[in-house]
């Protein structure tokens, strides 16, 4: 069993580049201490890890059947632009993860929103370029948007899932707007995780989109304490680098457990999602 300093790996940042064979060699013991874990309970979180995988892929399907059935309606020749409103209010009703959807001009012109309370977005320019000759749906990643509360600003952070409508004034898109936190709590609801189990779910890059417990998240064991496993910290870089595995490692709370934990990945579109479950 192989001992390591709480910040071996990371001695004073949150990430930080590895070389190529360092991270083989991270990645091998990483995985090896699965091995010599108690693995009474595997098939609870390898379970429960996939479910949320399933989870998160169809809330995504659901998503995108309802804006398949909203995008031909858009491209109905003879749709007023007071029957536009209600339909993109119809994709936001039942799924508290999407803030709002939008219908795009070919300039990248917001010209119709779902709900009143976002009605100062109109006119307004999205953040990105779409590509005019867009043929399929994508994810476009950390769009922020700026919305009136009360007297103030609220400020709602996600990703864009973004559909083509070719229509006879050009090629429109429409643009449901996703929160990143309420996205993996209802996936994590549909799937069933228990409250004891540590959850979380990561982008490509290894972004954090949502966690169970931000405190495990961020758990380091002080400074020059010998360590037997990795931190969830050290654990995120194997979780970026492979599409799927085990692992075990510390945790450096009040709780003071070492977990055993399976993670996996969906691609969706074009966009990486990432899930890990510890039990």
């Amino acid at each position: 069993m192989s001992i390591r300093t709480g910040n071996n790996f990371y001695p004073g940042a949150e990430t930080t580049s590895m070389n190529y064979p360092f991270l083989l060699f991270v990645m091998a013991a990483l995985i090896v201490q699965v091995a010599g874990a108690d693995m009474s309970d595997s098939e609870n979180y390898v379970t429960h890890c996939l479910s949320f995988r399933q989870a998160i892929l169809g809330s995504l399907m659901d998503i995108d059947e309802k804006a398949a059935t909203i995008s031909l309606q858009l491209a109905n020749p003879g749709i007023r632009s007071e029957d536009i409103p209600p339909l993109l209010s119809s994709i936001t009703s039942d799924n508290p993860a999407i803030v709002f959807a939008a219908l795009i001009s070919p300039e990248g012109i917001i010209s119709h929103i779902s709900d009143e309370s976002y009605t100062s977005l109109i006119g307004t320019r999205v953040l990105y370029d779409f590509p005019y000759d867009q043929q399929r749906p994508g994810i476009f990643n950390q769009s922020v948007y700026e919305i009136p509360f009360g007297t103030g600003h609220i400020t709602s952070s996600g990703r864009d899932v973004v559909w083509p409508v070719r229509t006879g004034q050009g090629i429109l898109h429409l643009m449901i707007h996703l929160n990143d936190e309420n996205f993996g709590e209802v996936a994590a609801k549909r799937a069933g995780l228990n409250p004891d189990e540590f959850a979380v779910l990561m982008d490509n890059d290894g972004n954090v989109l949502w966690c169970s417990d931000y405190d495990e998240l961020n758990s380091v064991p002080p400074d020059n304490v010998l360590t037997e496993f990795p931190t969830f910290r050290d654990v995120k870089d194997l979780v970026r680098y492979a599409w799927t595995g085990r692992t075990v490692y510390d945790v450096w709370n009040s709780t003071g457990i070492v977990r055993t934990g399976a993670w996996s990945a969906v691609l969706v579109y074009d966009q990486v999602y990432r899930v890990f479950v510890a039990g």
